[in-house]
């Protein structure tokens, strides 16, 4: 089967996601323009800075788009085949995901840009939003932690990425001080950035700079405090001045490489080696395929960045079908640009060397970059080989690891602030609060044991997002079938994983693992408390 057939569907599916589910939700919602947003009422050009729509957009898809829609779809298509996950990124990214980060938005916007466990908070009762609160800042701590480590060891494998990450860090400051301070034309300003970015990309590959500090260990500790160092200072200054430009910047980044993918399956045709549909002997379908392939079809995270970051910034509500609809959407063109690199651009057997399974056991950021780079120099364009491809593949991939451990810490800072100590507002003190934890995670390897539950802890606040949502907008008289299906789905199915990954044959408990399997039971039972203070408020208000 030629892989373009794939391209062609999923462009299609997600136009019409947008043109009519999306339309509905805004009907739905009743969004309007009338009443400023918190963005305005409550600026202080630190969190709270208005923004253009396309600036915002760019900001906020590069938040959510992490590494999740790139190693989730890998690892799901090793486990059951290409075509549930090319479903389930499908249906689930339009009728799920996107309603997720929309609705989450919009809440948001209405509750003076207060993130979704307070608005749980203050919708169902404290405690319910107390726990949620605590579940979603350990949730982050553990984002933050994987991520840095992916990315400072992508550095490590791939030292070709040093200048272009330097770079598009320093032009994003100027590009921020020149749009704030000197109000610079922004198409000359994004003009002249990504001429700058483009050519660093070509100076990584022609001077490439070694990433050894002394021995493997102490290098890997160096570029994890690196990475954290830059976090902490992306977190703590105003968002207009660093992190939104260069999310920005890193959005049309993703938007190139999007195209340039897409436009390549097309023009070169791959035949698709992967197999329909594999039959797991390690795990069944439902529900590990739902909490494996997260980010692309549905993501807790993304309410968080929603109700979070983008809230405080969105300039008018029309504007959220654009940034959290549309945001979502583009993640899923993402994931199936992922499915249909890791399917069509690689061999697939064990006994090919360079092949699917070779570079998935050294590394999905090598994995994707590989495959990107070697459906794109088919294309034909002379200085486009394969290296410089996998390269622009790979520094895509780890910029949007870096937006995601900077967001994560600023929506660190402001879950811990907001729910769990109110009365702790020093942001220089509240991202220590979160950054130290992480990096100790990080530098020791603790992290390890714990992240394997981070599919279902995502999967777990995606589900209370949706009560919470639920229940606060029933109480402002209007209605939420649309939600609620959706919702009653993804929580059965993150409940159920949670008890079937601690009981099954070779579950934790039969592997031994103790701290996992009580982890486990305790996330379900919190779970479980949330939910039925949400369920009970739903019903009252129904």
């Amino acid at each position: 089967m030629n892989a373009a057939i794939i391209v062609v569907v999923a462009l299609i599916w997600m136009f019409l996601g947008y043109r009519f589910y999306g339309r509905f939700i805004e009907k739905k919602l009743k969004v309007n323009n009338r009443t400023k947003t918190p963005a305005f009422r409550n600026k202080n050009k630190v969190d709270f800075s208005p923004a253009k729509k396309n600036f915002l957009a760019g900001h906020h898809f590069a938040s959510i788009a992490g590494a999740g829609p790139i190693i989730g779809p890998i690892l799901a298509i090793s486990y059951f085949g290409w075509l549930p996950v090319a479903i389930w990124v499908l249906v689930g990214s339009v009728f799920i995901g996107a309603m997720h980060d929309y609705v989450s938005l919009i809440a948001s916007v209405r509750n003076e840009g207060k993130g979704v466990s307070l608005i749980t908070k203050e919708s169902l009762n404290k405690r319910a939003g107390w726990v949620f609160g605590l579940m979603i800042f350990v949730t982050l701590v553990l984002v933050i932690t994987v991520f840095s480590v992916s990315s400072a060891e992508s550095i490590i494998e791939k030292s070709e990425l040093i200048i272009p990450l330097l770079t598009i860090t320093v032009v994003a400051l100027l590009f921020g001080v020149g749009l704030e301070k000197y109000k610079i034309n922004p198409k000359i300003l994004t003009t002249v950035s990504i001429i700058l970015i483009a050519i660093s990309v070509w100076a990584g590959e022609v001077f490439s700079i070694s990433s050894s500090v002394i021995n493997p260990e102490i290098t890997r500790i160096f570029w994890i405090t690196i990475i954290f160092i830059y976090a902490f200072i992306a977190s703590v200054i105003p968002v207009s001045v660093l992190l939104r430009p260069r999310d920005y910047l890193s959005s049309i980044q993703l938007m190139f490489t999007l195209f340039l993918g897409f436009v390549g399956v097309l023009i070169v045709g791959p035949l698709i080696n992967a197999p329909l549909f594999l039959s797991s002997a390690e795990f069944s379908l439902w529900p590990i395929l739902f909490i494996t392939v997260a980010c692309g079809a549905v993501s807790g995270f993304h309410g968080l960045v929603s109700s979070g970051t983008t809230s405080k910034q969105l300039s008018k509500e029309s504007d959220g079908k654009r940034v959290g609809y549309g945001g979502m959407l583009l993640e899923g063109l993402l994931a199936i640009l992922v499915t249909i690199i890791a399917i069509s651009g690689l061999s697939w057997g064990p006994e090919f060397v360079g092949g699917f399974q070779d570079l998935l056991s050294r590394g999905w950021i090598l994995l994707f970059s590989d495959g990107f780079g070697n459906i794109i120099s088919q294309i034909g364009i002379p200085f486009l080989t394969a290296s410089v491809a996998g390269l622009i593949g790979a520094f895509m991939v780890n910029q949007f690891i870096l937006t995601s451990v900077d967001t994560s810490s600023r929506l660190g800072r402001f879950v811990f602030s907001e729910t769990l100590f109110p009365k702790i507002k020093n942001r220089l003190f509240l991202t220590l609060i979160v950054l130290i934890p992480a990096w100790l995670l990080a530098v020791t390897n603790s992290y390890q044991t714990l992240w394997r539950l981070f599919g279902t802890s995502n999967q777990l606040i995606a589900s209370i997002t949706l009560i919470g949502v639920s229940a606060y907008f029933m109480s402002k008289k209007i209605k939420v079938k649309f939600i609620l299906a959706p919702m009653v789905f993804v929580l059965v199915t993150t409940l159920y994983s949670l008890i079937y990954l601690t009981f099954r044959s070779g579950g934790y408990l039969a592997e031994g693992n103790i701290p996992l399997a009580v982890i486990s039971i305790l996330m379900f039972v919190l779970g479980l408390i949330v939910s039925f203070e949400g369920f009970k408020e739903i019903f009252k208000k129904s």
